[in-house]
């Protein structure tokens, strides 16, 4: 049999055994949604090329192993042309054992192809398995182009739904009205808060948005509210103004005559010579700023006074302080007060009572079991010690009608020495009271009272007389006047503390010469209004006065007084915290180093001087007079109030708490100055009591409710005014 017949008989042996790739296993084709879906998102994907046949699964030629008799290289896509595949199937081929190998000691070559190929090896494969392996391809791809997708949506999603804005330079819009890129970058410049571009960001631009807006809105409700054309505001908003342009002026005063160089350096040479001896060890050039400094402040003190006798002298300044005189109330009008009044004046029916508040864990059980042994003859100071919290019990005082209203219902019912059944409060914890005293209802004496009723008839006094004279002149300043009503205008704006200090005649007096020297320095300061920083200064006081308003009218109105439960709870809660810290009360003596320790060698002779003399057993009173050089000395060095740890500068405090009462520290290194302390009285850190607590908690409560209601109500401001930023135009101008 020759080599062809051979070839043909081993070709039709093979034919039977051949395995197709059934057309379901192809691949999607290069132009399907989803291949372009993957290659955006950078996912190898296996193409079928136009004219290309392939193995089923790659899309690049396969390379078997092969062996040629020749050097020349064969190309497995050349075999399997011409020796394997027909030219209508594609696939891989299985072969049996007779078609893989080449007839024992033969070789052979077809015409027209390569040289002879002695061995191939094709690999096998599972058509079940590429079939599974290409459904878990797909579903892999497009489980990852889903949460690709999924990613993208969330990332961009604030981009896609915020709103555009009505114009390209628009940055937000409330009430129908726009503010623009403009406004804002004026605004930004006038709060000197932008250094530079790159510092601020998105979130600091929504905020400057946020606060011109509000500014804005603020200004808006005032006109809305007619509050801008009440006659108080207008009185305030000049005062508040006028004060502005008063410390504009000083400022300027400051700056232009009282200078360190404004100082002749004859001056300064006259103050080194007169104080020789506390330069001794320097030169003239050494301390001359410090003497420049200390003559400024000498002139500051002098200055003014002067300035203002000039002004008083060019102004035609005419003033009748009798106009401040009023009738003083008469015995008789307090005592008919006092009468008539007498409901004011009552005392509350009030009980004293011993507590022992239990707050365990199965707190019910605990109080009937501690009742119980009261029942059967305990003491209560024992029970207390047992049961009660912080092992004791606690004294409290309940006036009628005023107090937690469970308690109450027992409490009135009692008798002396009578001990109650547990009461439960509304925070959960139980008490078991002791009535120790009770006092009945009575009024208040004259005498106690006098004080307040003669300052209520003189105020009622003050009213008629001053609205009967309101239009007489109580002074003018260049022929404009200064009437009675608007001194009592200016006097009602004070705080209550300060109307009762200025009530008498001659505080009255201080306070028309207040007031003159206010109006005189006014008329000095001329228009201010030509500097756009300085007006935008006085734009924000005006804000800030009708923020006041709004803030009395829709927050103070809101606020409640919190509730004994409430007040009750935060102690409960935060009793650890509620402390008094250790204190003491100190005599000291300081003697100066100079502002750069210029004088620290002379500062240190004069402390080593005085602590030997406290050493040799003189007094710290009488040593305190000679040596310190703080203001204090005459007092020898005593200072009346409480120092609280952790209030005292930190060189000074850990020396100081350490001291026993009594007993003196060394010399202590304050930076401007030497310290030498001692300790007169000293408490220890104590855990404060509930009654010691109760204003400092109800304080707190209140302040914490007050910043809720602020909040909302800047809110409500907002949402109210459909306020809208847009963040298109924002990141504009980050881009710019």
């Amino acid at each position: 049999m020759d080599i062809n017949d051979k070839q043909e008989k081993m070709n039709n042996e093979c034919s039977s055994d051949k395995l197709r790739v059934e057309s379901n296993t192809t691949l999607p084709d290069d132009g399907s949604a989803i291949a372009d879906l993957l290659h955006v998102f950078g996912v190898a994907f296996f193409r079928r090329k136009k004219g290309h046949k392939t193995d089923g699964f790659l899309d690049t030629p396969v390379h078997h192993a092969a062996q040629t008799t020749t050097d020349h290289p064969v190309s497995s896509h050349d075999f399997l042309d011409n020796s394997r595949l027909s030219n209508d199937r594609e696939g891989f081929l299985e072969s049996n054992s007779e078609c893989d190998e080449p007839m024992e000691g033969e070789s052979y070559a077809i015409p027209g192809n390569p040289p002879v190929i002695n061995e191939i090896d094709i690999p096998k494969m599972d058509i079940a398995k590429l079939k599974r392996s290409n459904r878990s391809v797909k579903f892999i791809l497009f489980g990852i182009a889903v949460m690709s997708l999924m990613v993208g949506f969330i990332y961009f999603k604030p981009y896609l739904f915020e709103p555009d804005p009505p114009g390209e330079d628009v940055v937000a819009s409330y009430n129908r009205k726009y503010i623009t890129k403009e406004e804002l970058n004026n605004f930004i410049a006038l709060e000197q808060l932008k250094e530079s571009d790159h510092t601020f960001s998105l979130e600091d631009y929504q905020a400057m948005v946020t606060m011109l807006a509000v500014e804005q809105m603020i200004q808006d409700w005032a006109s809305e509210k007619g509050i801008i054309q009440r006659e108080d505001v207008q009185h305030g908003l000049k005062d508040l103004l006028g004060d502005a342009n008063v410390s504009k002026l000083i400022d300027q005063i400051h700056e232009e005559k009282l200078t360190p160089e404004s100082i002749p350096k004859w001056e300064v040479q006259q103050y080194y010579d007169k104080n020789r001896d506390d330069y001794s060890d320097k030169m003239f050039s050494e301390v001359e700023d410090e003497i420049r400094n200390i003559l400024v402040a000498q002139k500051d003190e002098e200055f003014f006074p002067q300035f203002i006798e000039e002004l008083k002298k060019s102004s035609g300044l005419e003033v009748n302080f009798d106009l401040l005189e009023v009738n003083e109330p008469t015995d008789e009008e307090i005592s008919g007060y006092y009468l008539q009044n007498a409901t004011n004046y009552q005392v509350p029916q009030k009980a004293e009572m011993l507590e022992i508040k239990i707050v365990s864990e199965n707190v019910q059980e605990t109080a009937e079991e501690a009742s119980r042994k009261l029942r059967s003859g305990e003491s209560f100071e024992s029970i207390a010690k047992t049961y009660g919290e912080d092992g004791k019990a606690v004294k409290r005082t309940l006036e009628k009608r005023t107090g937690d209203t469970m308690l109450e219902n027992t409490v009135w019912k009692m008798s002396l020495e009578e001990v109650s059944d547990p009461i439960t409060a509304a925070d959960g914890s139980v008490s078991i009271i002791k009535l120790v005293g009770i006092s009945s209802a009575n009024k208040k004496p004259l005498s106690e009272v006098k004080d307040e009723i003669t300052e209520i008839l003189r105020k009622k006094n003050m009213e008629l007389e001053y609205t009967l004279r309101k239009d007489e002149a109580l002074f003018s300043v260049h022929s404009k006047r200064y009437t009675l009503g608007d001194f009592y205008t200016e006097f009602n704006e004070l705080p209550s503390e300060y109307q009762a200090m200025y009530s008498t005649y001659e505080n009255k007096k201080q306070l028309v010469e207040q007031l003159i020297t206010k109006e005189l320095l006014l008329e000095e300061t001329g228009d201010s209004s030509s500097d756009q920083n300085e007006q935008h200064s006085l734009d924000e006081l005006k804000i800030n006065y009708l923020y006041q308003i709004l803030h009395q009218e829709e927050v103070d109105g809101k606020l409640t007084e919190p509730t004994e439960t409430e007040i009750r709870q935060f102690y409960d809660k935060y009793k650890k915290e509620m402390i008094t810290p250790a204190s003491v009360k100190i005599s000291f003596i300081w003697i100066d180093q100079g502002l750069n320790k210029e004088k620290s060698e002379q500062a240190l002779k004069k402390a080593t001087e005085a602590l030997s003399l406290l050493d040799s057993g003189t007094n710290f009173s009488e040593v305190a007079k000679n040596y310190s050089e703080d203001g204090t000395s005459e007092t020898g060095g005593e200072l009346d109030e409480w120092f609280y740890q952790g209030f005292l500068p930190p060189e000074l405090e850990e020396e100081v708490f350490a001291l026993t009462v009594g007993q003196t520290s060394g010399i202590i290194d304050g930076g401007d100055g030497l310290y030498i302390i001692k300790v007169r009285e000293k408490i220890d850190q104590k855990q404060k009591t509930y009654e010691e607590s109760v204003e400092e908690i109800k304080n707190h409560l209140k302040e914490e409710k007050h910043n809720q209601i602020e909040n909302e109500l800047e809110k409500t401001l907002l949402d109210n005014a459909n306020f809208t930023i847009y963040n298109k135009t924002l990141r504009k101008i980050l881009n710019e």
